[in-house]
C-alpha cells in the first residue's frame, strides 16, 4: 500500500496574486484614499470582464447581492415563485426569498444541472412561476439551448416570456461549444469569492446584453440612487471596493492560463481515480470547458450509505473533502416548507457526490496521493465495517 500522506491536502488553494504583482496599485489606492465608490479599478474590471464575456458587466459585493438585485431589476412581482434547482448552494434560494419571492424546486439531470424536461413540467404545473434561476453546477455550463427552447415554448403558451437568470457562481470562464458563459438568459451572476478561479477575494459580477439592465443594476447597487441622493429604484450597498477590483483585474488577465492548467490537471486526476477506484469523476464532456470549481466524484450505489466513513477515512489520511451539495436545499430545515414533491435525481446525487481537493496549483504527487487514499479506502467500504481502519 501507499505511504501515509506527510501533509494535509486542503480542499482548495486560492488563486491569489503575489503581493509584488499588485503592490503598486494597492499602495496607490491606500495612499490616495479612494478605496470604494466606483473608482478607476472597479471601472477597469468592468470593462475587462465585459470584453471577456461578450456582455455588459456590473461588479457587486457578492453574487448573492447580484442575484437579489437582478430579480428585482427584472420587475418580477413580489410573491412570485421562482423555479430553481435544489441541488445548489443555499445562496440561490436565499436570494429568491430576499427578493420577495418563493422557490419552487426543479430536479437535475445526471450532470448536476437542471433537467430541462423537469423544468418544463414545473412551469406547466405552476402558473404563478414568475422567473427561473438555473445553476452552472461545479462550473459545467447548463444546456442553455435546451433551456431556451423550454422557455420559448412556455412563453408561447402563456403569451408572455419568463425572465431567466443563470446562477453562474462557479462558471466564470466556462464555455460550451466555444461559447463562453456570460451572455445567456436575461443575466448571468458570477461569484468572485476566494473559492473561485476568477477571484476578487470577495465579490460578484452580473453580466447581461441588456444595456438598460446594466444601468439599473449600477444604480441599485448604490442604494437605488439615480443622482443627488434621489433613489429611483430599490437598492442596497452592493459595491465592490477598489482593493477587490485590483485582485480581480490581475486574475482576469491570467484566467485562461489558470483554466488551461485546471483542465490538464483534471484530466490527469480523473485518469488516476478511474484507474484505481470504482468512483467516477463528474467530468466536462467533449466540447465543454469547465472551471472545475469543484472536482467531484460519484460513489457507486453500493457505497452511498458509506460516504461518512469514506470522508473519515480520507480525513485520517490528510485529505480534506466536502459533500457538495448535501443536504439539497429542499431538504434543509429552513426550506422544507417550500418542497412540494420528491426530487429523485437530486436526492440520489446529493447522497453520492464527494468533492476532492483541487486547485490550479495542486501537484501530481498530491493527486496521486488522493487517488491512493481513495483506493485504500475501498476494501473498508466494501467490508461494510465502519470500525475498520485503512492502514498504509
Amino acid at each position: 500500500m501507499s505511504q501515509p500522506l506527510p501533509t494535509h491536502i486542503p480542499l482548495i488553494r486560492a488563486d491569489l496574486p503575489p503581493l509584488e504583482a499588485i503592490e503598486a496599485q494597492l499602495r496607490e489606492v491606500l495612499t490616495n484614499g479612494r478605496v470604494t465608490n466606483f473608482g478607476p479599478y472597479v471601472q477597469q474590471l468592468e470593462r475587462d470582464a465585459s470584453a471577456y464575456l461578450g456582455a455588459g458587466a456590473v461588479t457587486m459585493s457578492s453574487a448573492t447581492a447580484g442575484l437579489i438585485m437582478t430579480l428585482q431589476a427584472l420587475d418580477i412581482a413580489r410573491g412570485s415563485r421562482i423555479a430553481i434547482p435544489s441541488f445548489s448552494f443555499v445562496a440561490t434560494a436565499q436570494a429568491v426569498l430576499y427578493a420577495g419571492c418563493t422557490p419552487v424546486f426543479v430536479d437535475v439531470a445526471a450532470d448536476g444541472n437542471a433537467d430541462p424536461t423537469d423544468l418544463a413540467r414545473v412551469l406547466r404545473a405552476t402558473p404563478d412561476v414568475g422567473g427561473v434561476i438555473l445553476v452552472h453546477m461545479y462550473g459545467l455550463p447548463c444546456r442553455t439551448d435546451a433551456v431556451a427552447a423550454v422557455l420559448d415554448e412556455e412563453g408561447s403558451r402563456r403569451g408572455s416570456r419568463l425572465p431567466l437568470i443563470y446562477d453562474a457562481a462557479h462558471a466564470f470562464g466556462s464555455a460550451r461549444d466555444g461559447i463562453r458563459v456570460g451572455a445567456a438568459g436575461d443575466a448571468e451572476v458570477f461569484s468572485t469569492s476566494v473559492t473561485k478561479v476568477m477571484t476578487t477575494v470577495e465579490g460578484g459580477i452580473v453580466s447581461t446584453r441588456n444595456a438598460a439592465l446594466v444601468d439599473r443594476l449600477k444604480r441599485m447597487r448604490n442604494y437605488g440612487i439615480a443622482q443627488n441622493y434621489d433613489a429611483h429604484f430599490p437598492g442596497l450597498n452592493g459595491k465592490m471596493s477598489e482593493l477587490h477590483a485590483i485582485v480581480g483585474i490581475h486574475n482576469l488577465a491570467r484566467l485562461d492560463a489558470l483554466l488551461a492548467a485546471r483542465t490538464s490537471k483534471a484530466a490527469y486526476y480523473a485518469a488516476r481515480v478511474h484507474e484505481r477506484t470504482p468512483f467516477r469523476v463528474m467530468q466536462a464532456p467533449a466540447g465543454t470547458l469547465s472551471t472545475y470549481k469543484d472536482f467531484t466524484i460519484e460513489l457507486p450505489e453500493a457505497f452511498k450509505a458509506r460516504r461518512p466513513d469514506l470522508i473519515r477515512l480520507l480525513a485520517d489520511r490528510g485529505v480534506e473533502t466536502r459533500a457538495y451539495f448535501y443536504p439539497p436545499i429542499h431538504e434543509q430545515q429552513f426550506f422544507r416548507g417550500y418542497a412540494d414533491r420528491p426530487l429523485p435525481v437530486t436526492e440520489d446525487l446529493s447522497r453520492r457526490v464527494l468533492t476532492l481537493p483541487f486547485s490550479s496549483t495542486i501537484s501530481e504527487a498530491e493527486m496521486d496521493a488522493v487517488a491512493d487514499a481513495l483506493a485504500d479506502a475501498v476494501p473498508a467500504l466494501a467490508a461494510g465495517d465502519s470500525r475498520l481502519e485503512v492502514r498504509a
